[in-house]
């Protein structure tokens, strides 16, 4: 009887001690944060941009679709939160949520007012809408925000507001 105790001990005490060293981070296995960067800069093309960063941005649409020119733009975009977004496109206000990254940005669902516009299927506030919808990743380049698509292709160039006095 004593040594199955002792042997029960035994497993015990080498089951706890594996669970705690899994539990511990060895030397030089510390998670380490990347520092956002500084005011003005622009990360590399390539590094994972978090949408933490933009929170409190708003963006004015400068193009749809690569080369339509915006044209007496009101359609603005603003991060009001890290996963969630809000605008107008002119007419219509929207709300979306967005995700956290913007190497992998997908917006939606989205919800939109519904005012009785004039805007026809096509005009700018559509292509727009239809824009965000398909928005599958972003990236920063200085003081614009452009909206991509899966292949990588421009959906929608923005250009920083001026902080609002």
């Amino acid at each position: 009887m004593a040594t199955q105790v002792s042997g029960f001990k035994l497993s015990a005490w080498v089951l706890a001690a594996a669970l705690s060293a899994c539990a511990v981070p060895g030397p030089g296995s510390a998670p380490t944060a990347t520092p956002p960067p500084a005011s003005g800069s622009t990360p590399a093309p390539d590094a994972p941009v978090a949408t933490t960063s933009l929170v409190g941005t708003e963006w004015v649409a400068l193009a749809i679709h690569g080369a339509r020119e915006v044209t007496g733009s009101k359609i603005r975009l603003r991060w009001v939160a890290a996963d969630q977004i809000t605008g107008t496109g002119g007419c219509n206000g929207f709300r979306a949520r967005a995700g956290t990254n913007l190497a992998t940005l997908q917006l939606g669902p989205m919800s939109s007012t519904g005012r009785a516009c004039l805007s026809l299927p096509g005009s700018q506030e559509d292509l727009f809408i239809k824009a965000l919808e398909l928005t599958r990743k972003a990236r920063l380049e200085r003081d614009q925000l452009i909206l991509m698509d899966d292949a990588g292709k421009q959906l929608v160039r923005f250009q920083r507001a001026a902080p609002s006095r």
